[in-house]
Parts: C-alpha cells; sequence; structure tokens
C-alpha cells in the first residue's frame, strides 16, 4: 500500500461505520460521505421515502451474536435491541473509534469517475447545493443492496378508493386508527408493521402466496436460539455443508420445522405456513411480537391477492373477497441495485462498473459479489462494493468481515485472484444458484436474494482473506479433531479454548488471534480470553433474568411448581 492511500467510503450506515473504522485502522487516509445528516443510516427512523426502520423495530439478532468484533452492545441493551437502541449502538461506535470525524455529512455523491488513475467524485452539500471534486485512490461504496422499492402488480389496483403505498413510506401508525388494513407479503417488514399497527388499526390481513418458517426468538429454557449454536457447530456446518450440501439443507430444513412446530403449535392450515420453502431459498422469520396478534385474529395470513374488483373490495386467490379493505400496504422488499450516481464510469462512459449490468435480481458482476469483474487490473484493486456480499450467518460480523478482507487485500497482505479464476468463480456460482433456485422450487418473490453466497465457501473464505486465524486454528477434520493448531491452543491455554469452544459464539472469537501472515488487528490471547468471559457472563446473567421472568429454576432451568422446580 503507497503511504497515505487515500480511500473514500459512500454510506455511513453500519457497513460505511465498519468500512472507515477498518481502513483507518490499517493506516489508510479514510473519507467518508453520507447524504444524510447523521450517522446510523438504516436504523433511524427517518421520516421521508429513504429506507428506514420503524419506530418499533426490534432486531431480530440478539445483542450477543449481532454485535461488531471489537465493540460489544452495553450490557443495558436489551436482548434483542430496538431501532433506537441500535441507532445509539452505531452512534457510540463511530465516536469510540474516532470514525465520526471524518463523515463529511449531508454530502451527497453525484458522479464517481475513473481517470488518469484516479477516482474522481463529485461531491454535493445537500444543504447549500454547493458542488466540488475530490480525488482519491481507492473507492468503497457501502450504501448496502437494498435499494429500489418492489412493486408487484396488483390486477385492477385503478378500482380501489383508499390509499395503497409502499411500507418504504410507513412511519407512523395513528392515522390508521380502526382500519382495515391489507399488507401485501408476509416476511420480517410486514410482521413489524402489523406489530405497529396493533391496538390502533381494526384488523390486518396479512397476504402471501407461499408458506413461511416462523422461529421462536428464545428456546423454552430461555437462551436466546440465536446462541444455542456454538463454534463446533460453526464448523460442522461449514464441513456439511461444502462436502454434503442435498443432506445438510434436508437435515437443518427438520430441524428448523420441530422447532417451528413446538413454539407455534396448532397453527391453523388455512394460515397457508406449511409447506414452507426450503431454508436453502427462503429466511425464516422471528415469530414471537406477531404471534399474539396472529392467535387473537387482529392479523389474519390469507392468500395472494387475484386482483381489486372494486373501492374497498379485493378477490384473492382461493375465490374469497375481502370487503372492507381501508388501506393496502405493500411490505414486499426491495430489489438489489445501486443508485444511478453511484455507478462508477470513465468519463467518456464507454465503461460503466455496474454492480448490477443485468438489471436487479440477477447475480451481481462481482468477484465474490464485492470486486467488480474488469480487465482494469488497477480498478479491481481499488474499488469494491461492500454489503452486496451476504451468507446465513446473524449479526454484523459477517459485513464486518467483508470490509476486514477489502482492506487486507488493499494493504496488500493478501491478493485476489488473477481475472479468468474470478470469472471462473462467478460462472460457477451462478450456474451453481439457478440450480439451487430449481431444485428447491423458489418462488419468484423468496428471500434467496442475489447477496446470499453459500456459506462453507464464502465464509471461510472471507476470514482468510480478513486474517482471523478462526478456521485454521479452531477448524479442519472432524471438527479440530486432527489440526494441530487446535491441539496447541489446548495445550497452552485450556481456558480459551474451553472459551472458543464451549462458550457462546460471540463475535470476540474473531479478534482473538492472530496470524504471521497478516491480518486485521487481533485483541490476543489475553485481551481476547478477558472479553470472552465477559461476553459469557453477561450472557449467563441475561438467561438468568429471561428464566426468572419465564418461572424458571435456576439451576435446572425447568419450570417452577408451587415454588418448586417441576
Amino acid at each position: 500500500m503507497p503511504p497515505n492511500d487515500k480511500v473514500a467510503v459512500i454510506g455511513a450506515g453500519a457497513l460505511g461505520l465498519m468500512a472507515l473504522k477498518q481502513f483507518k485502522e490499517d493506516g489508510f487516509d479514510v473519507t467518508g460521505f453520507e447524504s444524510r445528516p447523521y450517522v446510523g443510516g438504516l436504523w433511524k427512523d427517518s421520516r421521508d421515502s429513504t429506507i428506514s426502520v420503524h419506530a418499533s423495530t426490534v432486531f431480530n439478532t440478539s445483542k450477543f451474536r449481532a454485535a461488531i468484533s471489537d465493540f460489544p452492545f452495553p450490557e443495558s441493551t436489551d436482548n434483542f435491541p430496538t431501532a433506537t437502541q441500535m441507532h445509539d449502538y452505531l452512534c457510540s461506535y463511530a465516536d469510540h473509534f474516532d470514525v465520526k470525524r471524518h463523515v463529511k455529512l449531508n454530502t451527497k455523491v453525484k458522479q464517481i469517475l475513473r481517470e488518469n488513475g484516479q477516482w474522481i467524485l463529485e461531491v454535493e452539500d445537500v444543504t447549500s447545493g454547493s458542488v466540488s471534486t475530490q480525488r482519491f485512490d481507492r473507492v468503497a461504496i457501502a450504501t448496502g443492496s437494498y435499494y429500489a422499492p418492489r412493486w408487484p402488480k396488483l390486477e385492477g389496483l385503478e378500482k380501489f378508493s383508499g390509499k395503497a403505498f409502499h411500507s418504504i413510506d410507513f412511519h407512523t401508525s395513528e392515522s390508521f386508527k380502526d382500519q382495515n388494513l391489507l399488507l401485501i407479503g408476509m416476511h420480517a417488514t410486514a410482521l413489524d408493521t402489523t406489530t405497529a399497527l396493533s391496538g390502533i388499526a381494526k384488523h390486518v390481513y396479512l397476504s402471501h402466496r407461499h408458506g413461511l418458517t416462523l422461529l421462536p426468538s428464545y428456546t423454552p429454557e430461555g437462551e436466546p436460539s440465536d446462541t444455542v449454536p456454538g463454534l463446533g457447530f460453526l464448523m460442522v456446518q461449514s464441513w456439511l455443508e461444502a462436502n454434503m450440501p442435498a443432506t445438510w439443507t434436508w437435515l437443518f430444513d427438520k430441524v428448523l420445522s420441530r422447532i417451528s412446530n413446538a413454539a407455534f403449535p396448532n397453527t391453523p392450515d388455512e394460515w397457508g405456513f406449511r409447506p414452507a420453502p426450503s431454508i436453502a431459498v427462503a429466511t425464516p422469520v422471528m415469530g414471537d411480537s406477531v404471534w399474539p396478534h396472529l392467535k387473537s385474529g387482529f392479523a389474519e395470513p390469507v392468500p395472494g391477492v387475484k386482483h381489486i374488483t372494486g373501492p374497498k373490495t379485493v378477490e384473492l386467490t382461493n375465490g374469497r373477497v375481502l370487503t372492507d379493505i381501508d388501506t393496502i400496504i405493500y411490505c414486499t422488499g426491495y430489489d438489489f441495485d445501486i443508485p444511478e450516481d453511484l455507478i462508477p464510469k470513465t468519463p467518456s462512459q464507454e465503461n460503466l462498473y455496474h454492480p448490477y449490468p443485468n438489471g436487479p435480481r440477477t447475480n451481481p458482476y462481482l468477484y465474490r459479489n464485492i470486486f467488480p469483474l474488469t480487465s482494469d487490473e488497477t480498478i479491481r484493486n481499488t474499488l469494491a462494493f461492500i454489503g452486496h456480499s451476504a451468507t446465513p450467518y446473524p449479526g454484523f460480523v459477517q459485513f464486518e468481515l467483508a470490509c476486514m478482507a477489502v482492506s487486507q487485500i488493499w494493504v496488500g497482505n493478501k491478493s485476489l485472484p488473477d481475472l479468468p479464476t474470478m470469472k471462473t468463480w462467478h460462472a460457477t456460482w451462478t450456474a451453481q444458484r439457478a440450480a439451487t433456485i430449481r431444485k428447491y422450487n423458489a418462488p419468484s418473490d423468496s428471500t434467496f436474494y442475489p447477496a446470499l453466497l453459500p456459506f462453507a465457501k464464502y465464509f471461510p473464505w472471507m476470514n482468510e482473506m480478513a486474517g482471523t486465524g478462526l478456521f485454521e486454528t479452531m477448524g479442519g477434520k472432524c471438527n479440530g479433531m486432527f489440526n494441530a493448531r487446535t491441539w496447541e491452543l489446548w495445550w497452552r491455554d485450556r481456558e480459551l479454548y474451553d472459551l472458543m469452544r464451549n462458550g457462546i459464539l460471540t463475535p470476540t472469537v474473531f479478534r482473538v488471534f492472530e496470524m504471521e501472515s497478516g491480518g486485521r488487528k487481533a485483541l490476543g490471547w489475553e485481551e481476547g480470553k478477558r472479553r470472552l468471559r465477559r461476553d459469557n457472563e453477561v450472557y449467563q446473567k441475561a438467561v438468568r433474568a429471561r428464566g426468572r421472568e419465564l418461572g424458571l429454576d435456576e439451576d435446572t432451568g425447568k419450570p417452577l411448581k408451587g415454588g418448586k422446580a417441576a
């Protein structure tokens, strides 16, 4: 890396803040650009037509898994953080690592040009309207992948007399008092919206075209569900998914179905939740918040819309006619893309480095969904799209690892393969994705997003590029049984080994080990051990508190009867 390479990071939400912190930590001269007047991105309810959470949103990942690897949530944060807590957390992260002073707020990037070996950004001060240009050596576009609201066609919508809008414009529920609402879609946004409308609206219909898997936030013993799989499970998952993918998917589908049926029993057939699409092509949703509203009848799952027949009437695909609809809200998600202004190009516009040249809902034309597949090696090594690569792993850490990987490649500790290898990877993954869609009959509106990459091949690659040493130290055949590094850790520091292997899978594990080949900044064994102790102590305290709420005996974890353990 040349001294003082200047790096521009576009976006100062969670992705941008993690990228800024990582690049700054690795010695780059960083500048962030954020069009909003605050950092934290979508985790602050914007009250305008931009992507943001609802005020009532609760993160569906627990704080024990959601945290950034070297910045745990405050102990006072709810087990599943609220939107306000999430935004406060990101602001605290920016302050703690002295990132905020590097961010130009109220500054919109209008154009990105590649000229004479540099990146030229045209930026606008959204307050004054003044425009300027700035030059950088490298650019990370960290605005994420959710961009254009999906608007599925509803036949006969012109006949509807009520208001119909996308959930991007849903901010408050007071104006829907005593109304009957039809929500199109039944995933996380629809469930959040239903919860926000409870106690205000008269009735909510949840229209969906295929089944879904509801999962509980907690186990019967009071543990946050996402904390149950430990590091050993992670390593087994990686091996099984890589070597026996069909068996792994079948097994995981069975386990999730059993958990769902136990947590949400006696689900009426008419709700249409079964059969649910496979985990291979559809993401389960946390159902705790919406379940009481489903059971009470306030929220009613119904089939998809066939067409709208009148000012307040809607015919469903099963022939039923809803006669009392006041408002329709599209809870149908977003297409993956980036704003036109942020598509890097040459001055002549002969070369456009568009991550989605074939349009939304298609695989991004990027290596590992991050690096542009262009013949110009200098472009491949100075431009990154962060947030278009994801894998089924909870929390921020997978995106933090992507930032680490980009930074380590730009520093020179790691390197990208040659272009033919990168193109072969892309072609192989595109074919695999198409085969998965066919094999598991993925619905057209499924949550098998273009950003999703196979865990077994993507997650270990990210760890290798980031230089975490986690898989090298704790992985290998038979879950580390034949790994010399694993045995060395067991011999040298039994407590650290036990915390890593048998403690909760906290994000701290990605910061413990330091590799000779280079990598992200490590905590080291002693500091890592101290933080892992704290993580586990805070976790156990939270589990005991949850157990008391559920009336469980602290020693056995079983329900109490008459003041005694059952």
